[in-house]
């Protein structure tokens, strides 16, 4: 399960105040209590009331059945719990961490993702608890759990990055003629996707919400060259008119692969109907920022895309064409992803282990060479 996560440009990010370094160590021990608390009830709700988390009932005067719960992950939108009950398949329940009104995308979004998925790509969707007032306190999912680890990044060889190509393959290989919200009727979905609208969408709420990110230098002098790259890819973008289900959010870190080398995906929170493209995108590329993104020269970028193109439905779509937007789509998330990671530089985390000043460096320099190029 993914612990480390970014935020898309649209969404909100929570800067940790400079008292917590003094409050570091009572902070932990809270939620070592929380976490204790979570998974006592989770248990209890198990023995209980199954139902309410998609385990069959018991029969009458059943033997207690032996429930294991443990915890896999905390991102910045959810908590992830195993949940092992006898004679039932492992199940993921996650618990919000923030008020529904406060996460990036609706829980039902996701959920309605995970039903859409082909078997063998990601979670199955089990049960959607949406109501505040609950025995665990918080909205909740609980879907089918993912066998499989992170790999590092000097894992992924080109044998592991074809896999990965065939699966996305068979994520994107249902049609839509209209992109938007997994949720949303047809009719109220999009026939073109725009790069340069997203992107100024982003843009504003950066500027909005956190003024003095995009007010830093090193950001200003790389703006008008990311938004140059975004407005020179538009054309190909109006030539899409193939959508898919896409994960929207294909990073290193929730691609789990399994003994066999088959890689499946976890944490669908930015699933969405859009271009296929941009899950290619995800995985790494030129700008690279582990544990996030590989670096991919563009021989192996190429390689990559050809296997995809061999295992999709004959669409019309060219390596040319692919190329062209997955380009663009890793601009636009390495620079987003920077500005999120500027957010995060002095928070507790960043000060012991220099993950995410390490990170917006290495985008920072990576976006320059990258467009000095273009």
């Amino acid at each position: 399960m993914a612990v480390l996560l970014r935020h898309r440009g649209h969404a909100k990010a929570a800067r940790v105040p400079t008292h917590a370094r003094i409050t570091g160590e009572a902070d932990a021990v809270s939620r070592e209590q929380s976490a204790h608390d979570m998974a006592t009830r989770i248990e209890r709700l198990a023995q209980t009331e199954p139902g309410r988390l998609g385990l069959p009932e018991q029969t009458a005067a059943p033997a207690p059945r032996n429930t294991r719960v443990r915890l896999l992950g905390q991102g910045e939108s959810y908590t992830a719990w195993r949940l092992d009950v006898d004679g039932t398949p492992p199940l993921v329940v996650r618990v919000t961490r923030r008020a529904p009104e406060d996460l990036p995308r609706p829980m039902s979004e996701e959920f309605a993702a995970l039903a859409l998925l082909p078997d063998g790509i990601g979670p199955s969707a089990v049960l959607l608890e949406q109501a505040r007032d609950n025995p665990l306190g918080s909205p909740y999912m609980v879907c089918g759990y993912v066998p499989g680890r992170v790999l590092r990044p000097a894992e992924w060889n080109d044998g592991l990055l074809a896999a990965h190509a065939r699966q996305m393959s068979r994520l994107h290989a249902r049609a839509f003629d209209r992109c938007g919200d997994v949720g949303a009727p047809a009719a109220d979905r999009a026939t073109y996707l725009s790069p340069t609208r997203l992107f100024t969408a982003g843009l504003t709420w950066w500027s909005e919400t956190f003024p003095h990110v995009i007010e830093d230098p090193e950001v200003s002098r790389l703006l008008p060259r990311v938004e140059t790259f975004m407005a020179a890819s538009e054309p190909a973008f109006r030539r899409l008119e193939r959508f898919a289900l896409v994960h929207g959010d294909l990073v290193v870190p929730n691609i789990l692969v399994d003994d066999a080398g088959t890689p499946r995906y976890v944490d669908w929170e930015w699933a969405e109907i859009g271009d296929p493209a941009r899950d290619l995108a995800y995985i790494g590329g030129r700008v690279p920022a582990p544990p996030w993104y590989l670096p991919l020269d563009g021989t192996r970028i190429r390689r990559f895309l050809e296997s995809y193109l061999r295992h999709v439905p004959d669409t019309g779509e060219t390596l040319d064409s692919l190329e062209t937007r997955r380009d663009a789509w890793e601009v636009y998330e390495r620079f987003f992803s920077s500005l999120h990671f500027r957010t995060r530089r002095d928070t507790p985390e960043d000060r012991r282990t220099g993950l995410y000043s390490h990170a917006v460096a290495q985008l920072t320099a990576g976006l320059h060479h990258r467009l000095a190029r273009s």
